[in-house]
């Protein structure tokens, strides 16, 4: 015997007329451990395998009133008692008799008289196939609830999610694709009927993923083992133009896709673009056309003063003081929105830049202001990259400016380092100035965010906006690590050059 059956939970019912046979079966099956009902005739059999169903029937044949035969096709008609297992014990030996035994639903016969071990191994048989049918049974009702909740998932997602399999010809080349797996969205989106597609093939369906060339990057998808993550313009007759986020990825021989419609998003983002073009054109022209007035102004001031400085008073010459530092201020300001705005315009023109020697020129065109405030400046071999290099230069000569700016009373001291992180380089410019409070780490880099008022340092608060816009027109982002007080470390990436 099979220890490991845990025959405690197995219910067995003797059904036979023989008293002798009950009592003898009964004795059997309990030393063995399971649990034993006897029943002496065939009616009384019935009723207690309806009133307490057992996992097991030992059913006699030959009895009065109710025999074997009529007890089991009575039971098999019953739903609740219609899969429970029955093996015939009977001194019939005739082929007829067994044969009906199992016509009538019998799954064992065994002749009296018998063996011990004989039955004893036809119910371990008989419990271990009952186990495993149940065991089956549990699985594949835990993988239909699995499956219905995939697809409730599934057809609840607002994405086109489907799975295909890869259709070969006899050269091994991929000519279609095979639907195992779809939603509801693929129903909604491509006007075709979800319940009917798995089956069916791509390309009949939507010949014009092949024209359009989505199918040639699903089969690289399949081929390659290379995932998919894409915005894909998707032209079709029916339904109009639209614009696809598309992600798929390798499943055996097929690949796994999910689809989502940004066309509202992508024309948002145009639209935006559009705006921010024609914001920054107007930038431009109006700040270019403020400078002619703004110099007539300043120069009228300034002659005002020089001719007629005998015939002002101290408020008089005040005023004008007033005015020309006024205008001074108006012209770096105009000069800083317009280059601003010229950040995008020279944004194409791009070629591999050694940083070193724009290191070089921004300190060359700070050389008198780091002279005349004792600044000690320090850098390491830096890296070529692909940039403008003369937007590169004025980030080099914003983040130098600023650390001299804003320096305490002990001489400026400035590190430039540049670390390899995976796909980018990490620069570091870091000064002992007087620092930042942690909560302004972002506002400093919005365009006339300032912290500090015009008598305590000058500056049109564009400086570090001009930064931020060039490190993200090269791929990069830019950023500050600070505490007020102990200096201030800029940070910013840019993108590997190949090869380097």
């Amino acid at each position: 015997m099979n220890k490991s059956m845990n025959n405690h939970d197995i219910k067995i019912l003797i059904v036979d007329d023989q008293p002798s046979n009950l009592r003898f079966l009964s004795k059997i099956l309990t030393n063995q451990g399971y649990q034993v009902k006897r029943a002496i005739s065939g009616q009384l059999g019935l009723n207690a395998a309806i009133s307490d169903l057992p996992n097991l029937i030992l059913l006699d044949i030959m009895m009065p009133e109710m025999d074997g035969y009529e007890v089991c096709q009575r039971l098999k008609n019953i739903e609740e008692t219609c899969s429970i297992p029955i093996i015939f014990l009977s001194g019939l030996d005739d082929i007829q008799d067994k044969l009906k035994a199992f016509q009538v639903g019998g799954i064992d016969y065994i002749i009296k008289p018998f063996q011990v071990e004989e039955v004893l191994a036809r119910i371990d048989t008989q419990i271990a196939i009952q186990k495993l049918n149940k065991q089956l049974a549990d699985r594949n009702a835990l993988l239909q609830q699995s499956q219905s909740l995939l697809m409730s998932i599934l057809n609840s997602s607002l994405d086109r999610i489907a799975a295909f399999l890869a259709v070969r010809d006899n050269q091994g080349n991929i000519v279609d694709f095979q639907w195992i797996l779809v939603n509801k969205t693929v129903e909604n989106s491509w006007a075709l009927n979800s319940d009917n597609l798995v089956g069916k093939y791509l390309l009949k369906e939507l010949p014009q993923h092949r024209k359009n060339g989505l199918f040639d990057l699903y089969v690289s998808v399949v081929e390659t083992g290379e995932p998919l993550d894409t915005e894909f313009y998707y032209e079709q007759e029916k339904f109009g133009a639209c614009w696809l986020q598309i992600v798929a990825v390798k499943l055996n021989d097929g690949l796994a896709v999910t689809s989502r419609n940004i066309t509202e998003r992508k024309q948002a983002e145009q639209e935006l673009a559009r705006s921010n073009a024609e914001l920054e054109q107007f930038a431009y022209v109006a700040s270019h056309d403020l400078q002619a007035p703004l110099s007539i102004i300043a120069s009228y001031a300034q002659l005002l003063k020089e001719r007629y400085k005998d015939k002002l008073d101290a408020n008089g010459i005040k005023f004008i003081d007033k005015m020309i530092k006024g205008s001074m201020r108006m012209q770096c300001l105009i000069d800083d929105l317009l280059e601003y705005s010229r950040v995008s315009r020279q944004s194409k023109d791009f070629e591999v830049i050694d940083c070193n020697f724009v290191f070089e020129e921004a300190c060359a065109n700070l050389q008198l202001t780091i002279r005349r405030n004792g600044v000690q400046i320090s850098c390491c071999n830096l890296p070529k990259i692909v940039g403008n290099s003369s937007q590169m230069v004025q980030v080099f000569q914003n983040l130098i400016g600023n650390a001299i700016k804003y320096r305490r009373e002990e001489d400026p001291i400035i590190d430039v380092r540049v670390q390899c992180r995976e796909s980018n380089w990490l620069f570091s410019v870091k000064d002992n100035g007087i620092g930042i409070d942690s909560q302004y780490s972002e506002r400093i880099f919005q365009i006339f965010q300032r912290l500090h008022t015009q008598e305590e340092y000058t500056g049109t608060g564009i400086g570090l906006a001009i930064c931020q816009k060039i490190i993200e027109c090269h791929g990069g982002r830019i950023w500050v690590e600070s505490e007020l007080g102990s200096g201030s470390t800029f940070y910013f990436t840019l993108p590997i050059v190949g090869g380097d």
